[in-house]
């Protein structure tokens, strides 16, 4: 019995290892092997647009009244060095829930190391955000409500993009005139503080020789009064080190706490059974489900919708 439920687990992980990711890691992907076409049936998927130059992002509108649709944009993780846009699809429970409740979606690809190093990840980020707002009325956008959601390096990036503000260092590049601020943000298991992480095994491959770019790269450096709101959410089992992906829960913690005392408007979410990218850890399911996190950002989106 212990052993066929062992078995189940490991093959409940590797499912959703898969369907998230060909194969990742913190600190790279294994294999590069872009996940199939899924097809989008609550809408209009326009993919492969060409934002600020060379990268591509998929945009995902569902059908819906004529008023402009509010915006959720979708960062993938991967260590800086991997990943893909295509990677939302291949996991719809977050881009379904977001859609059935009026929200397009994007996913957007950035520039990866080591051949790019960082800040190139921010700087696209920032620049997708900008392209689809100067976009915005051509795709029946709202551009006053720009969401953002994120997995692991993806959840640092989407907190990076909402602390730095609409106009700042990283703002490079194409569409200078528009913003890429953000209304509020999901932050799932996303490392904050890279100077305590621990997760990035080489980090010279994806910073260079320039270290105190790993301070610049982290969100809780700019944690201050008046920022966006960030949904964090972490499993408990997550921890560091580990022969898997792993950023320790300790950081959404500390992050968490760092934000509330400097006054902002954040929630903390901490999902039991769960390991890196939503593993389960143990012979019990994850709690809340990935149904109820997928609901729950929804529900904290929608806190701080204008209308």
């Amino acid at each position: 019995m212990r052993a066929t439920r062992v078995s189940a687990v490991v093959a409940v992980v590797a499912i959703l290892a898969i369907s998230l990711y060909s194969a990742y890691t913190i600190n790279g992907v294994i294999a590069a092997d872009t996940p199939p076409t899924i097809a989008f049936a609550l809408g209009t998927a326009y993919r492969d647009l060409t934002y600020c130059g060379s990268q591509q992002l998929d945009l995902y509108v569902p059908s819906a009244p004529a008023r402009p649709l509010p915006l959720a944009v979708f960062v993938h993780g991967a260590g800086f060095t991997g990943g893909d846009k295509a990677s939302l699809p291949q996991f719809p429970i977050f881009l379904n829930a977001l859609a059935s409740a009026g929200y397009a979606v994007a996913s957007v690809n950035y520039r990866l190391a080591p051949q790019y190093k960082f800040p190139a990840q921010i700087e696209d980020v920032k620049c997708a955000i900008r392209y689809l707002r100067d976009h915005a009325q051509i795709y029946n956008l709202n551009s006053s409500e720009f969401f953002a959601f994120g997995t692991s390096v993806g959840g640092e990036l989407v907190s990076l993009a909402a602390l730095t503000g609409g106009h700042s260092a990283f703002d490079v590049g194409a569409y200078l005139n528009e913003s890429s601020s953000l209304t509020a943000v999901a932050d799932m298991f996303g490392p904050a503080n890279l100077t305590s992480c621990g997760c990035f095994t080489d980090p010279q491959s994806v910073f260079g020789d320039n270290l105190t770019n790993i301070v610049l790269a982290s969100p809780a450096h700019y944690a201050a009064p008046d920022a966006p709101p960030i949904l964090i959410i972490h499993g408990v089992d997550d921890a560091c080190p580990s022969p898997n992906p792993c950023v320790p829960v300790s950081q959404s913690i500390q992050f968490y706490s760092q934000l509330s005392a400097a006054g902002d408007k954040t929630q903390l979410v901490l999902v039991q059974n769960m390991g890196h990218m939503f593993a389960q850890v143990g012979p019990s399911p994850i709690d809340p489900s990935l149904e109820q996190i997928a609901q729950d950002m929804v529900s904290f989106f929608g806190q701080y919708r204008s209308g």
